[in-house]
């Protein structure tokens, strides 16, 4: 009796044991499956866009009206720089504008005058011509004449010196006209110089303009730490403005979790802020690259891999940005931790 109680015990607790390898395999073969089906991770964050807020010129900050942690509008004045150097500057251009306006000007009437001369001595050159070919025909009707002594020699000598000082006035004439074509400037000159100044001036109004910096997106201020009376110089970075409409997700999933993640596919994303609100999401991108520690890339030479291997592989992540869809902006912090379930989730139902 004791043999045969003790082979029943033996028996129900290698029955026993083998119901609890099975369901051992069935839960983790639906834990597979699961996993395969519905991706999951909790190595996540939020992220938006940052826009590094900076003067294009420098100066000393003379007003700022905004505090850290402010939410501002597009076109919001964030601060102000001393524009009185500036406004110098743009008089200063104007009065050399106007300076070359009043050279192109008069610039312009010394070519008039010019041409006017040259017109009057292109005439006189027409007048001498008529001059010197009238006393040449008056020579040529006298020297006939005078060989049958119908005219006295001495009025065919006359009229030869006549034709003579007509010839030299001629000369003279067409010398004068040419002198005075080449003397007839342009104002190119001059009115390149007023496109200089127009662009030194339209570069003066542009430079005052940006002593006044305004917000270039609606954004939280953040790293706010200058005030009134600092002096900054050009291209200084002094604070960030984080985005406020473009909240993203930016989870980490291992590597044989890519072939199921697809692009445009439904997202539930968790704030650890509130994990109660899921918010509604779309897989935007899947990363390309992560840097590897194992192998350095030195510049023109080739990669150098560690000669030893770890037994132990871990799987690389890879980054996989998710685009929410009318976040709660409550929820909304960037760099806050998150969890990502896709194409499954309370807001993918």
């Amino acid at each position: 009796m004791r043999k045969e109680g003790a082979q029943r015990k033996s028996g129900l607790a290698r029955a026993a044991t083998l119901i609890v390898v099975i369901v051992a395999l069935v839960l983790l073969v639906a834990a597979l499956r699961r996993h395969s089906t519905f991706l999951s991770t909790d190595d996540a964050s939020l992220e938006a866009p940052l826009v590094h807020i900076a003067a294009q010129v420098g100066g000393r900050i003379v007003e700022i009206p905004i505090h850290e942690n402010d939410l501002v509008a597009r076109g919001d004045l964030l601060f102000r720089l001393d524009p009185s150097s500036y406004q110098d500057a743009v008089r200063q251009a104007e009065a050399e504008l106007a300076l070359a306006k009043a050279m192109l000007e008069t610039r312009r009437r010394a070519i008039a005058t010019e041409r006017a001369n040259a017109s009057v001595a292109a005439r006189q050159t027409k007048k001498a011509e008529d001059n010197l070919a009238l006393a040449r025909r008056n020579v040529a009707r006298l020297q006939p004449l005078a060989a049958r002594a119908y005219v006295p020699q001495q009025q065919l000598d006359q009229a030869q010196v006549v034709a003579r000082d007509s010839a030299n006035s001629f000369a003279q004439a067409q010398d004068l006209e040419q002198a005075a074509q080449v003397a007839v400037g342009t104002d190119a000159d001059a009115v390149a110089a007023v496109a200089a100044r127009e662009a030194a001036l339209a570069i003066a109004r542009h430079m005052l303009g940006h002593t006044e910096i305004r917000a270039p997106q609606d954004g939280w201020v953040t790293g706010l730490t200058v005030t009134s009376g600092e002096i900054v110089a050009p291209s200084q970075s002094l604070f960030t403005l984080v985005v406020d409409d473009e909240w993203t997700v930016v989870a980490n999933f291992r590597e044989f979790d890519l072939p199921a993640v697809r692009i445009g596919a439904c997202a539930t994303a968790y704030s650890m802020i509130d994990r109660r609100q899921p918010v509604k999401g779309e897989v935007e991108s899947i990363g390309r690259g992560v840097l590897v520690e194992d192998s350095i890339n030195l510049p023109r030479s080739l990669p150098y891999v560690q000669p030893s291997l770890n037994w132990v592989r871990v799987a690389h992540r890879f980054p996989v940005r998710i685009r929410l869809e009318h976040p709660p902006l409550s929820l909304m912090r960037r760099g806050a931790s998150a969890s990502v379930e896709i194409a499954h989730g309370a807001a993918c139902r």
